[in-house]
């Protein structure tokens, strides 16, 4: 095949994979659609941040089940100098592509026959969310990894359940599902299993109008009576 060949191939290759992000995100906002195709050799332009890059046609991929760090969190810089190493100016392998709301790309990425989505996990640059797809167990074994060994987002420096500052020992936790922010203090029933997950942006306080000034609210377990015992 002649040189011309190659591009007018490899430039149907990427409108085809705009054809299938823009038909996914019409199907419904937040529906994500499984059976899409793979595809083979798109090469990463750009890298937005720990989790998401862009390829030729400007597509934007988000790695799948898993969240990094958001820019300015805690391991942010890392995660994202990570990935950008890892694959800018690479040919990667897209595959269990599914959409998101915001019509990017959710996929298992493959540089050279390994789990670019796992690298970033056992190496402590994001979190599993739980949802492996095709890479169920691999995904699983690596946040497992890393959470055991204290890598990265797992380290004391990300993942703390007590305070580096006694004097600033308000917990300002986030809920996973809803976003909704919630402070304890230390007398608190659910204080003592409250981890603070820096690079998921959750933070201390020195006093409770710190954190209501944040937008934390108090937990309603704090509310709950501790029964005798």
């Amino acid at each position: 095949m002649t040189a011309k060949g190659k591009k007018k191939n490899h430039t149907s290759r990427l409108k085809k994979l705009a054809v299938v992000a823009l038909a996914a995100t019409t199907i419904g906002v937040g529906v994500a659609v499984t059976q899409l195709p793979y595809f083979v050799g798109e090469k990463v332009v750009t890298v937005l941040d720990g989790d998401s890059f862009k390829i030729e046609n400007d597509q934007t991929i988000r790695l799948a089940s898993l969240d990094a760090p958001e820019l300015g969190n805690c391991f942010s810089q890392e995660a994202f100098d990570a990935l950008k190493n890892k694959i800018l100016g690479k040919r990667v392998v897209l595959r269990d592509l599914k959409t998101d709301m915001y019509g990017r790309i959710i996929a298992m990425v493959y540089l050279n026959g390994k789990i670019v989505n796992e690298y970033m996990i056992k190496n402590g640059f994001a979190a599993s969310t739980r949802e492996g797809g095709i890479e169920n167990e691999v995904i699983k074994a690596a946040n497992d990894y890393a959470r055991q060994n204290k890598i990265g987002i797992f380290s004391p420096k990300c993942f703390q359940i007590d305070p580096p500052n006694p004097k600033c020992s308000i917990k300002g936790n986030i809920d996973d599902r809803t976003k909704e922010k919630k402070y304890l203090t230390p007398e608190c029933p659910d204080y003592s299993k409250t981890i603070i997950e820096k690079f998921m942006g959750e933070e201390w306080f020195c006093n409770i109008e710190q954190a209501k000034k944040a937008g934390y609210k108090e937990s309603s377990s704090c509310t709950r009576k501790i029964p005798n015992t």
